[in-house]
């Protein structure tokens, strides 16, 4: 679903707003020919041009035939999505009034500081209506709606999910964050699947050096859940991100923008916003279980061992009777150790580890060894809490339920482009 940044187009107060919500706009479009029909719906070349119009003005896309091309199947593509989003809406009875989505709008409004006057000459000067934004708004709310009434309740975050997180970034406490923004281009069948894709991410890499803005670009054309938030992912820790954009993460300098990275399914542009050292610091209280072993067969044998143990030693306040039945297994308390005083290999292990659990097992130059983990606390800056934790998983959930139910309703659609 696209949103839009008001900070890069001017518009006013609520005050202005209604009075471009009063101005007739239906007998406008009446002479307009029909772009698309979406389930009986026309899509008009008029709403169609306006949109182009919009993101013209939004995105500072240089007008090129080409850029020109991509902008309007993208625009058709949003509206053809705003149709179905709005469809679906009426079929639950959901109905969006004038009034809320013209408060929606002045919201936005009000949050950036912007002024009337100003925003009536840009509109103006670029051949705008204030229709084709408050249609986006409209389509956002009722969906919105609609994704948090079929799957809010229906999702729940367990609590090993939370713990997974919190033991990934308890792990990487120590490392330097990263704040990124994305841009997705989805290998769909209608811009040429993986050649389009790459032909796509490459132009918006063209236009971030021609000085579109990045938040923009994505916004319109990104198909990543972060597009409703300008394709900001906030700030994330080496391993966050899937293993093809961590490794170009972080070869990055702060204000680059990467080349076209390929992954299953299309291709990304990455940006590095901002890149801070870390004021969090992780405290473990740790206990070792080991074998001796000479042998790499020996040692073969003791990570079965230790493996098989996984399940029966959880807990560090019963671990020395727990192993009393293992006779060549031996036990040493670590005590309280940081981040900064693990070596990375057992950082790896500990991250895949939870309170009271056994890690994997890990070669020693005596043998082989497992850690269990008694207790790891955070302190410092920007630690989040469980419920904070929960919260973004939701959404994260919320995103990618809220963008399978509207393909699988784009599939079902009878869509006829004109």
């Amino acid at each position: 679903m696209t949103r839009f940044n008001l900070k890069s187009i001017i518009l006013g107060s609520a005050a202005c707003l209604a009075s471009f919500a009063a101005a007739p706009v239906a007998s406008a479009q009446v002479n307009h020919g029909i772009s698309a029909v979406v389930n009986d719906d026309i899509i008009t070349s008029h709403d169609l041009r306006q949109r182009v119009l919009f993101m013209l003005a939004t995105t500072g896309v240089e007008r090129t035939e080409e850029s020109l091309a991509r902008v309007q199947a993208q625009a058709l593509r949003n509206l053809v999505d705003e149709k179905i989003q709005i469809q679906e809406a009426q079929k639950y009875e959901q109905d969006i009034s004038e009034e809320e989505v013209n408060r929606s709008v002045a919201a936005l409004i009000s949050r950036n500081g912007l002024d009337a006057n100003d925003v009536v000459q840009r509109l103006a000067q670029a051949g705008i209506s204030i229709r084709t934004l408050q249609d986006q708004v409209e389509s956002e709310i009722a969906w919105q709606r609609i994704v948090n009434g079929l799957y809010g309740s229906r999702i729940r975050i367990s609590d090993a999910q939370i713990n997974e997180t919190l033991n990934r970034l308890t792990a990487n406490a120590s490392k330097p964050s990263y704040n990124v923004a994305e841009i997705y281009i989805e290998a769909s069948p209608e811009i040429g699947g993986m050649d389009g894709a790459l032909k796509g991410a490459q132009a918006m890499i063209a236009q971030v050096q021609q000085g579109a803005p990045f938040p923009l670009l994505a916004q319109q054309f990104s198909s990543a859940p972060s597009a409703s938030a300008g394709g900001v992912i906030g700030f994330v820790r080496e391993g966050e991100l899937r293993p093809e954009l961590n490794e170009v993460l972080l070869q990055m300098e702060v204000g680059a923008v990467s080349d076209p990275i390929q992954v299953p399914g299309g291709y990304y542009v990455i940006a590095l916003v901002e890149k801070e050292t870390s004021e969090t610091e992780t405290l473990y209280r740790l206990k070792q279980v080991n074998y001796l072993a000479d042998s790499q067969d020996e040692k073969d044998a003791a990570k079965g061992k230790l493996i098989a143990l996984q399940g029966k030693l959880t807990s560090c306040d019963t671990l020395t009777k727990d192993i009393e039945a293992h006779a060549d297994l031996r036990q040493a308390d670590m005590g309280e150790l940081k981040t900064s005083d693990l070596a990375e290999t057992i950082l790896e292990k500990l991250a895949e580890t939870d309170v009271g659990g056994l890690s994997d097992p890990i070669e020693t130059p005596s043998g082989v060894a497992a850690i269990m983990v008694c207790d790891r606390s955070l302190s410092g800056s920007n630690v989040p809490t469980r419920d904070e934790i929960e919260d973004r998983l939701m959404d994260q959930q919320l995103a990618q339920a809220s963008k399978r139910h509207l393909r699988d309703l784009r599939r079902q659609a009878t869509i006829v482009i004109r």
